[in-house]
């Protein structure tokens, strides 16, 4: 079965960026850190610490905010 996966995703490869929050492959591996280059990283976590205090949205791929790291 992974053999044919992988078979798929090297077929498409060309018009993929090799990640997707719902679909994560790849070498970037399963965490946000992996999903985002650094500069997307320190702007997503600039956000969530100005506008998810409580740490609501953390479900999937949780964004660290250094304060909480």
């Amino acid at each position: 079965m992974w053999e044919r996966l992988h078979r798929a995703l090297g077929a498409v490869e060309p018009w993929t960026i090799e990640r997707a929050l719902n679909f994560a492959y790849g070498a970037g591996g399963r965490t946000a850190e992996g999903l985002y280059d650094s500069g997307t990283q320190l702007r997503l976590a600039g956000l969530k610490s100005v506008y998810d205090l409580a740490n609501l949205f953390r479900g999937n791929y949780d964004v660290c905010v250094s304060s909480r790291a």
